[in-house]
């Protein structure tokens, strides 16, 4: 009969009678195979990133798989695993491969099952053989053979031992964080070596050179000094305390402002107060009316066309001012009306209407404040003054307010409100447009610390 084999180590199982005259050899190869499990070593290239599979083979010392162990070597370009018998096994394997990729161990058809093995590892690997097959590395070390790498800190206990340092040597001074060095470690003779450095030195010690400001202490009022560690803020003077025992640093009585800001407005927009901003002083000038169209022949009885009027201009809710009127086209060429001023909410201040046109000239602003809202002028005919007539009534005035206010009267964000001026009417007859109005104005002056 055939001889069998068996499932582990692929011994050769002979048949009682088989195998005469060759019983001895057979014996010999099985413990050549036994031989080889026990204590056989294979270096064995991987390199690249394809599966490995271990030979095996019966009653063969020579199978790869018949080594107990197993050092893998050579450069992975990729993952790997490799595979040995799906047997009751076990393994010493030494990944000894380079290039960072992950290297499994698995049992052939279980791959899913298999350990990965770290780089320059030397690990023992299980295959129970069982009905999963799972592969399992045997995790116990005695750090006591650890002959290279690091040991992760969960391996340290939770309170370190105390230690005598006695028997250290080579030790680093730059890694002192403690203590006091013994005079024997010292040199005979100290080297030269600049202070620049050294901390908490003691002046007694001083016997030449200059001591800097920085180190020189308060001095006493009782020793001329002002007891002070700083010389205050910017614009504050030094004041003696009561009762008259102390000086200090203080702000100068009544206070004061050091600068001013004027922020004029021409359009719509918003003022944003300076956080240092004290008080603020604001005018407000609508804008003006435009004037008459003129007429050449004041007996045709036609008249100009009518300026328009001017809008008007505000500071928030506190301050707003009327545009001034257009100026009259008639016939009778009367100039129109003034604009209104106005000051409201917690503020105190003055307003004034602008003045009113009058034939042929534009009325000016409230106050009549640099001509800011001035009314437009009345058109004028071809020969000027000398026929009076001719000309159509001229533009009102934009109206006018004023005021201090103190925060926080006012928002630090106020909307500002600039009115137009109003354009001047067309001429009739050949005769001479008006004049456009002036612009309205809101003028600022911001008063700050």
């Amino acid at each position: 009969m055939a001889s069998t084999f068996s499932d582990r180590l692929k011994l050769e199982l002979m048949e009682t009678g088989a195998n005469a005259n060759t019983w001895g050899t057979n014996t010999n190869n099985n413990l050549d195979v036994i031989d080889a499990f026990a204590a056989g070593y294979l270096s064995k290239s991987v390199a690249g990133s394809t599966n490995i599979t271990l030979t095996t083979a019966n009653a063969s010392d020579t199978a790869e798989s018949s080594n107990k162990t197993i050092e893998l070597t050579g450069a992975l370009t990729g993952a790997i695993s490799v595979f040995i018998p799906a047997v009751e096994s076990e393994y010493n394997f030494f990944n000894n491969t380079s290039g960072s990729h992950n290297l499994k161990i698995s049992a052939t058809g279980h791959d899913a099952n298999g350990v990965v093995i770290a780089q320059g590892a030397k690990t023992t690997v299980f295959c129970d053989g069982a009905s999963n097959f799972n592969v399992e590395i045997i995790s116990s070390t005695d750090a006591a053979a650890l002959g290279s790498g690091t040991i992760p800190d969960a391996r340290f206990p939770a309170t370190l031992p105390a230690i005598s340092g006695a028997n250290l040597t080579n030790l680093d001074a730059a890694d002192l964080a403690s203590g006091t060095i013994p005079d024997a470690r010292f040199p005979a003779t100290l080297p030269a070596l600049n202070g620049s450095a050294l901390t908490d030195l003691d002046a007694d010690n001083l016997a030449s050179g200059t001591v800097a400001s920085a180190r020189l202490p308060t001095i006493g009022t009782d020793k001329g000094g002002t007891g002070l560690t700083s010389l205050g803020t910017a614009g504050q003077v030094l004041t003696v305390t009561a009762p008259g025992t102390a000086v200090a640093f203080a702000d100068a009585a009544g206070g004061g402002i050091g600068n001013n800001t004027v922020t004029t407005f021409s359009n719509d927009g918003t003022f944003t107060a300076d956080s240092d901003s004290q008080f603020i002083a604001v005018s407000v000038v609508g804008g003006g009316g435009g004037g008459a169209g003129g007429i050449v022949d004041p007996s045709s009885n036609q008249a100009g066309n009518s300026g328009n009027s001017g809008t008007g201009s505000s500071f928030g809710n506190l301050l707003s001012t009327n545009g001034g009127s257009g100026g009259n086209g008639s016939t009778n060429m009367i100039g129109g009306n003034g604009g209104g001023g106005s000051a409201s909410g917690n503020v105190v201040g003055i307003a004034s209407a602008g003045i009113s046109g009058s034939s042929g000239s534009g009325g000016k602003g409230g106050l009549n404040t640099g001509n800011a809202g001035k009314g437009g002028n009345g058109g004028q005919s071809s020969i000027g003054n000398r026929v009076p007539n001719s000309r159509g009534g001229g533009g009102g005035g934009g109206g006018f307010a004023y005021a201090v206010l103190g925060t926080p009267s006012y928002s630090p964000t106020t909307p500002v409100t600039v009115g137009n001026a109003g354009n001047g009417g067309n001429n009739v007859t050949s005769g001479p447009n008006g004049s456009a109005g002036n612009k309205g104005e809101v003028k600022i002056t911001e008063f700050i610390t």
